[in-house]
């Protein structure tokens, strides 16, 4: 599991089109925006947009390969641990646009 700090409004890319966002984060739990093509399963290649409420320890799924959860919440900042398979890349959003 890739662990990233996140504030409010700064995602995580996962592989080439998900993205995670904390959209509100409080000192125990955040909000939590994913949107982008589902990978794998029943729905693989179906776009989505999905709020998440979660507490301290709390996951979502994203498909059959991708959980995101909510490690810990500290000055404002959502870490956010990310479990994908390892031929995904999972980075911060800044360093994606950076490269392009």
């Amino acid at each position: 599991m890739l662990i990233l700090s996140r504030a409010v409004d700064e995602s995580i890319v996962i592989g080439s089109d998900l993205c995670v966002t904390p959209t509100d984060v409080d000192e125990r739990s955040a909000r939590v925006l994913a949107r982008g093509t589902m990978l794998g399963g029943p729905d693989d290649g179906a776009r989505f947009d999905a709020v998440h409420e979660l507490s301290v320890g709390q996951s979502f799924h994203v498909g059959p390969m991708i959980v995101v959860t909510l490690v810990e919440v500290r000055g404002g900042f959502a870490r956010l641990g990310v479990l994908a398979p390892k031929s995904m890349s999972v980075r911060r959003k800044e360093v994606v646009d950076d490269a392009a």
